[in-house]
């Protein structure tokens, strides 16, 4: 049932990694990201630790890819993930690269549109280069720049123009609601339910909320 709820699991070492997920998956997320703070400090490596933890869950992992696509997509292959992110922020040349390699070694890719000049245009174009996701993300600095912004409305206006599914990054279950009912077919939420006192509990309340709207859909 729409949406996937991803669990961006942005912390930097392995163990705290995993008992979040596992708190996320218990809480009913669909999808476990191995956020990009992890990737940065543990490397490809926290990818296995993740699969072997989680055999059964699909696996996403924010490498945004910048250059060098396909040693990026063989390593999300090898180590046990199912879909990669590149950012809209490189050349076309390594996002159309990205997706390629991904089509020839089963690995989706996610097109990442955080801080791009036209994300509506952006978006266009990704797809017709046959992106798996699309991502409209307002990154966590932007966001504590501009607590009340949000590019909702750039979601809506994507989702009239191209079938690609989306997915969207949330801070709260209140912008979750927004983005289901704004076309997103995944939504990507980690802070502030990973510093929660009481994360799993936080994460079920979340999921409650944004599954039972898109239960109405």
């Amino acid at each position: 049932m729409k949406p996937i709820i991803q669990m961006a699991i942005d912390v930097t070492d392995n163990e705290r990694a995993v008992y979040l997920a596992g708190c996320a998956m218990r809480a009913g997320a669909d999808w476990i990201e191995v956020g990009n703070p992890l990737n940065k400090f543990q490397g490809v490596h926290a990818i296995r630790y993740m699969r072997d933890h989680f055999p059964d869950t699909y696996i996403l992992v924010d490498m945004m890819v910048l250059a060098g696509a396909k040693r990026y997509v063989t390593a999300v292959r090898e180590y046990g993930g199912q879909n990669v992110t590149v950012t809209g922020l490189c050349p076309d040349i390594t996002v159309r690269e990205t997706i390629e390699e991904g089509k020839k070694q089963g690995v989706d890719v996610t097109v990442d549109l955080f801080n791009v000049a036209d994300p509506v245009a952006a978006a266009q174009k990704y797809a017709a280069m046959g992106a798996d996701y699309i991502m409209v993300h307002f990154g966590v600095d932007q966001k504590r720049e501009n607590p009340n912004a949000s590019p909702l409305e750039t979601l809506k206006k994507v989702n009239e123009l191209v079938d690609t599914p989306l997915s969207y990054a949330v801070y709260d279950a209140e912008e979750a609601v927004q983005a289901v009912r704004n076309g997103a077919d995944v939504i990507v939420v980690g802070e502030p339910l990973l510093s929660a006192e009481d994360p799993e509990k936080a994460m079920k309340e979340f999921i409650d909320i944004v599954k039972a709207e898109g239960a109405k859909l």
